[in-house]
């Protein structure tokens, strides 16, 4: 089940816990882990995003990193100065 599919099941479970008939307490820590698993694949859904728009993003600056650069010439200090 792809984590779009399990969000949306677990957003309806968390929905019809109250109209359950399971005791307040074990509803309460269903609801907690359910809300932790919730919380935990929207984290895994923004990081995924992230890298994917990193990944577009970095690709013309590879391109770029390719080309052949020149060779400075090296730069001599200024007369009178000293070299320490």
């Amino acid at each position: 089940m792809s984590r779009t599919s399990t969000l949306i099941v677990l957003g309806v479970l968390i929905a019809l816990a109250p109209f359950s008939g399971i005791p307040v307490n074990l509803r309460a820590l269903l609801e907690v882990i359910f809300g932790m698993f919730v919380l935990g694949i929207g984290f895994s859904l923004r990081a995924h995003e992230a890298r994917r728009m990193h990944g577009a993003k970095s690709a013309p600056v590879a391109a770029a990193a390719e080309l052949p650069v020149e060779p400075q010439p090296i730069a001599e200090p200024p007369h009178g100065v000293s070299p320490i």
